[in-house]
């Protein structure tokens, strides 16, 4: 009797124990099972034009229509950062915008752009659009003529003179959520050393138009204008220039130079914008290194997450009465 007790719990025994050891088993099954399911749902998806936070991007839809056989601006920008090859091969062609035609109608008419510009700009006139290649990925270029006659030719002067081609062009001052300045490059910068007069300001100066009553800054995010000298009086612009990293109130509030006449167009060229490197800030290389002649070398060695500007062309242009 005791012996067929004994064995009987022994057999119980094992049968708890195999019970068990399937509970785990499914329960593995399950919590693995859903430790996956949640990492597939918390995947992030690519970052687009809209996901960037910037009023602008996110009021004008940008379709594969718009930029002809380029897909996607977002699959431009990956394609431009898939290899070096693609850098050092820069062309017009890397840009989705390739003629005027390219452009929104919202972009073609900046009037009608209230969210954008504090004031109406000034109509009509020249248009260029130019295509810069950057380490960060393309921009389109806006440049309107009749925004800052003076400043806007002399940047079509620099692209048609191949400034920007013959050697890389660092960005060499870009503040977080500020402003980028680029220009100086080793020997290359002895070039457009001559001042130009400056252009009326087409904004509203002073502090009491910094903002409009509907929110808008007056220097927006993706403005192109000149740096100049603050002791200067009846001109300073030379080869230096700047482009709005955000929505900026002070910038053009009567710096006689930092008029605009120029903007980025195109979801890309924003996109790109946001990807510029802004760790160095104020501790970017100084003027007077690059003014050396081995300028770049010391750049790449001193500096090595610094963008650059590798090439810039003009790939149409346009009059409108």
């Amino acid at each position: 009797m005791v012996r067929i007790g004994q064995k009987s719990t022994t057999k119980q025994k094992v049968s708890a124990v195999q019970a068990l050891h399937c509970i785990v088993v499914l329960l593995f099954l399950l919590v693995t099972g859903t430790v996956w399911l949640s990492l597939e749902a918390m995947q992030v998806p690519p970052t687009s034009a809209s996901d960037l936070g910037v009023n602008y991007i996110e009021t004008v839809t940008y379709t594969a229509s718009a930029t002809r056989s380029v897909a996607s601006p977002t699959d431009t920008v990956h394609q431009t950062h898939a290899s070096d090859e693609s850098l050092l091969i820069a062309t017009e062609s890397n840009c989705p915008y390739r003629s005027w035609q390219d452009l929104t109608e919202r972009e073609k008419d900046p009037t009608a752009m209230a969210h954008r510009h504090m004031v109406d700009p000034p109509k009509g006139g020249r248009r260029t659009l130019v295509c810069c290649q950057t380490s960060a990925g393309p921009w389109n270029i806006a440049i309107h003529h009749n925004w800052a006659p003076l400043g806007a030719q002399r940047f079509v002067d620099m692209v048609q003179a191949d400034y920007f081609n013959n050697q890389n062009v660092p960005l060499m001052r870009c503040v977080r959520n500020f402003l980028c300045q680029f220009g100086l490059a080793g020997l290359a910068s002895r070039q457009f050393q001559s001042t130009i007069a400056d252009d009326p300001n087409w904004l509203p100066e002073g502090p009491t138009h910094r903002e409009n009553d509907a929110g808008v800054k007056r220097f927006s995010v993706g403005y192109f204008a000149f740096a100049g000298a603050r002791k200067s009086s009846g001109g300073s612009r030379t080869n230096q220039i700047i482009v709005a990293l955000k929505d900026n109130g002070p910038l053009a509030g009567g710096s006689p130079w930092e008029v605009p006449w120029g903007e980025l167009v195109g979801g890309h060229s924003f996109q790109t914008l946001s990807k510029v490197y802004t760790g160095y800030g104020e501790k970017g290389p100084s003027q007077a290194l690059l003014h050396k002649e081995n300028a770049l070398e010391l750049v790449t060695t001193q500096f090595p997450k610094l963008d650059s500007i590798i090439s810039c062309h003009v790939v149409d242009v346009v009059e409108e009465s």
